[in-house]
């Protein structure tokens, strides 16, 4: 069921990014020959609107084969189209999947609600013989507040950590309970796994998708920074990079199944702002590089030809990039 989640969820996302190169050519009059989701093999084919529609074998990705981006149709399609044109063919992909993002959280703002941190702490697991599991605390617990002073975020638990009585205010099955707890001199540990607690507030359709947009251009430079250093860190061979690739994706996609709709809707959305994220990346043969080479093409002469070996390489580094995700993933899954 894992699997068919990730088809479904990818291959939706990959058919709107590429839906959006198609219209951007198709609205000034250029010419897709063909459009696919997934590479390889092609298993399904069907002609319409003047270009061929397929379903392809490795549902890793797509195309739009647009007239003018080959060497030998230079002068023609998309090659013939002003500079601001071009731009728009490249970045329609990027944008579509950032729309369908914002469309999602929308949809999850309204029908779940906006998460919102309260400042206090969730208890997820009391370690067996801890401090913490014989003053009482409890998995689920609310931490409300430490001597009377209520949480502000959740590491105020850390004021318990000094000498003397401590007395520890918590919400448990909608009750208020009241908790000893001393702190000894030389202790290290309370034993205690928690997390902050989230509430959340239903908005309107409209205000969803409002703070969606809002929220995600916020974080914007924060994704970038973490997406760069994550691919730096799988160049490096580090097993801790924060990125995973397909195989770590079917796994995380089962995990969301089990959770529900709405966090496989948030999965969805996540996996589209990456995707155009990433896709933004300066690297040849995405849609980053090739804005790149087409700025560059302002300054230099390129030859198509040229323009193709880049983008032949960049291919290739990709296929790299994805064998290293690929066996982390593995690795991690398999606790090697």
């Amino acid at each position: 069921m894992s699997l068919l989640w990730f088809l479904l969820i990818i291959g939706v996302s990959v058919f709107v990014h590429e839906l959006g190169h198609y219209l951007a050519a198709r609205l000034q009059g250029v010419r897709v020959k063909a459009f696919s989701v997934g590479f390889g093999p092609i298993l399904l084919r069907r002609q319409a609107f003047g270009t061929e529609w397929r379903l392809s074998a490795i549902p890793l990705g797509g195309y739009a084969d647009i007239e003018g981006l080959l060497p030998e149709e230079r002068g023609r399609g998309y090659d013939a189209l002003p500079f601001l044109g071009k731009l728009l063919v490249l970045v329609a992909g990027v944008v579509m999947n950032v729309l369908l993002a914002w469309g999602l959280l929308g949809y999850l703002f309204s029908a779940q609600g906006v998460p919102e941190a309260t400042g206090r702490a969730v208890v997820l697991e009391v370690v067996p013989g801890s401090l913490a599991e014989r003053t009482g605390l409890k998995p689920q617990d609310v931490l409300l507040a430490v001597d009377g002073l209520p949480f502000q975020r959740p590491q105020d638990i850390e004021k318990v950590k000094t000498p003397g009585p401590h007395t520890l205010t918590v919400l448990r099955q909608g009750e208020e309970v009241q908790l000893t707890l001393t702190w000894e001199p030389g202790m290290e540990r309370l034993g205690l796994v928690y997390q902050p607690e989230v509430t959340y507030r239903k908005v309107g359709f409209g205000e969803g998708l409002a703070l969606a947009a809002s929220r995600t251009l916020a974080f914007g430079p924060e994704m970038v920074r973490a997406l760069v250093g994550g691919l730096l860190g799988v160049l490096s061979g580090n097993p801790n990079s924060g990125v995973v690739g397909p195989v770590g994706i079917v796994a995380e996609t089962g995990r969301a199944a089990q959770e529900g709709l709405f966090r496989l809707v948030e999965l969805a959305a996540a996996i589209n702002l990456s995707l155009a994220l990433f896709n933004l990346l300066p690297i040849p043969a995405l849609d980053g590089g090739r804005i790149l080479l087409l700025a560059l093409a302002r300054l230099f002469r390129i030859r198509p030809e040229q323009e193709a070996v880049v983008h032949y390489l960049g291919f290739l580094f990709l296929i790299l990039l994805v064998l290293l995700v690929t066996f982390q993933d593995l690795r991690r899954l398999l606790g090697g």
